[in-house]
């Protein structure tokens, strides 16, 4: 029995992902030695970033100027032209400019520079960190030319077809032409892959970014090897297990799905894919019967003090566009709160659960002494005060030096006495949802703060030495333009925050989501109409219409404005655009105010690189 688990493109290419490590360290804890992880994500980043590939792409777009037809169509097929004739200039215009992007730009060479950069010391200069990322996104729009109208970016990627459609991701799995991700997986991510031998392979999807190369590649892998079973994981699919149900048209591409946590699920459908292939036995799983479709249930919790520390072994971390390994690791899953009535990422844990300390400092160690790090990220989602205290005192008391970051909410038991042990234990920084500072939208949105509390912990933070990053959300239901304005004036007028070192803030603009508690009471938040997308039965969120506030077109334009506004008086760079990045900045410029002022030189670029 081998089974490999899988984590595709698109995602940020800086650290790897913590899903596929802890499956893996869990499935070898219970005796499944033959399991290997593939972050083919970075592996195909890593390629797309090589002068090889941008001479393969120069020769290519040459023959489809000179052919007005896309090269290497599949064996048997005629090479596509590029439609109707009403495009065919604009296309042509694409691929010329493309052209001379690569030659004009010598990205033949700087493609090279500014990988080796973001992975050497020169990813501490400002200026050269800010200028590979500028050519890297420069170099994947001309790569994307090739299969206009698609296009891929650092961290994501967007096709004419769309993510929330079953029948548009099929047809995008089988889309030579336009999907990108056929040319990129097949050849040596194919093969390798086929050569283990795998009985099981399983892949994991946490952003939308990743659900068509995910789909793509499910697709590749059937048509090579057709007995493999294949299912696939993630948040994605979790939030949309009600869309699952019923004769649904991706069991053409997929052999089931595992919903919420997969350890004990992976585990048994090992068991029976070796046995009596009684699938109704396998927790958290959604499988074809015959002409129905199953849920199992009742849905298994994992006892997190039972598994192990996450195993990266089989990740090429030295394939990441860092300089130093900044691996996450997780002190509980699930959030305390779980009132926030926006938010539905509840639903990927069941219930909360708060590991060990002692658990959690054996993995720092285990982490620290197998990878040779000390950067670490707890991707909580939001860790109890409890534990940040307790932890803090551990890694003081036993000596543990690490510099790491975690998600906090703003707690009135943060105080300046924790906050600063935080500090001495290696916290750099802390990940909060401020979301809006009107008194009444928080209590719509059932926050539990109070702004007297936020700018405490703000000032502790500071003294302190932690860096703060604030997400902010524009638009909730009902939110007149001066309430959401009254938040923009609280984040522009702190100067204790603006002008902390390492600062950031990113807004956000509300989405109505599946699963969010404030579709119990719509009534409450003054929606007068929720519906799903027309022709998406994969959509993970719904469109609204309110008869107070900003109405849905209005919150766009004054979240623009939020942005425009924040984004001049905070540096994008990296603090804004790679938490993982901004993490090594701090623990390497620490107390030098020249950062910020070198950084704030890049604010200009609004986020875009």
């Amino acid at each position: 029995m081998q089974i490999t688990l899988i984590f595709p493109p698109s995602w940020i290419p800086s650290q790897p992902f913590l899903s596929l490590p802890s499956l893996q360290g869990f499935l070898r804890q219970e005796g499944i030695d033959n399991v290997s992880i593939r972050d083919i994500n970075i592996e195909v980043m890593d390629t797309l970033l090589s002068a090889k590939k941008v001479n393969e792409t120069y020769v290519r777009l040459e023959e489809m100027l000179s052919r007005g037809k896309r090269p290497f169509a599949p064996t048997g097929q005629s090479k596509k032209s590029f439609g109707h004739a009403e495009n065919k200039d604009e296309v042509f215009s694409r691929l010329g400019w493309a052209r001379e992007v690569i030659e004009y730009e010598n990205l033949f060479q700087k493609i090279e520079w500014a990988k080796a950069t973001l992975r050497s010391e020169g990813f501490y200069n400002l200026d050269d960190y800010v200028e590979s990322w500028k050519i890297i996104d420069r170099w994947l729009q001309a790569f994307g030319m090739l299969y206009y109208p698609s296009e891929i970016t650092i961290t994501d990627n967007s096709m004419k077809y769309s993510v929330y459609s079953s029948s548009d991701i099929i047809m995008a799995a089988n889309d030579d032409n336009e999907n990108p991700y056929h040319d990129l997986f097949k050849g040596q991510i194919m093969n390798s892959i086929i050569k283990r031998g795998p009985s099981i392979v399983g892949i994991s999807a946490t952003a939308t970014s990743q659900v068509i190369p995910a789909f793509t590649l499910a697709r590749m892998l059937k048509e090579m090897r057709s007995d493999i079973h294949i299912t696939m994981g993630g948040s994605v699919f979790t939030k949309l297990i009600d869309n699952l149900q019923g004769s649904h048209g991706l069991f053409e591409l997929v052999d089931s799905f595992i919903l919420f946590e997969g350890e004990h699920a992976l585990l048994e459908l090992a068991n029976q894919i070796e046995g009596k292939g009684d699938f109704s036995k396998v927790p958290n799983f959604v499988y074809k019967d015959g002409e129905q479709t199953r849920v199992n249930k009742p849905f298994h919790i994992e006892d997190i003090n039972s598994l192990p520390t996450p195993d990266y072994d089989g990740f090429p971390l030295d394939l990441y566009l860092s300089p130093k390994r900044v691996l996450p690791l997780q002190g509980s899953r699930g959030c305390y709160w779980r009132k926030c009535t926006f938010c539905n990422l509840h639903v990927d844990n069941l219930r909360f659960r708060q590991r060990n300390t002692d658990l959690v400092l054996e993995d720092i160690t285990k982490l620290i002494e197998k990878y040779k790090t000390e950067n670490m990220f707890f991707s909580d989602e939001c860790m109890p005060v409890n534990q940040l205290d307790s932890l803090s005192s551990r890694l003081i008391d036993e000596g543990i030096e690490i510099k790491w970051m975690a998600g906090i909410r703003f707690d009135k038991g943060l105080t300046k006495g924790i906050l600063q042990k935080a500090r001495n234990a290696g916290c750099l920084k802390m990940v909060f949802g401020l979301e809006s500072s009107n008194k009444r939208i928080l209590t719509l949105m059932d926050k539990g703060i109070k702004t007297d509390t936020v700018q405490n912990v703000i000032n502790y933070c500071t003294d302190s030495g932690i860096a703060i990053h604030m997400y902010v959300i524009v638009g909730f239901p009902s939110e007149t333009r001066e309430e959401a304005l009254e938040t923009l004036d609280f984040i522009r007028s702190n100067e204790t925050f603006l002008d902390s070192k390492g600062a950031s803030c990113l807004p956000c603009l509300f989405e109505l989501e599946k699963h969010a508690p404030i579709l119990r009471d719509p009534g409450k938040y003054k929606l007068t109409s929720i519906a799903h997308p027309k022709h998406d039965d994969l959509s993970l969120g719904y469109v609204y219409e309110t008869n107070s506030g900003m109405a849905p077109n209005e919150a766009i334009d004054v979240y623009g404005y939020v942005k425009e506004e924040i984004d001049k008086r905070l540096p994008i760079f990296p603090y804004n655009f790679s938490m993982s990045d901004g993490l090594l900045y701090l623990d390497r410029f620490s107390g030098d105010a020249r950062l910020k002022t070198a950084a704030l030189a890049h604010c200009n670029t609004n986020g875009q690189v």
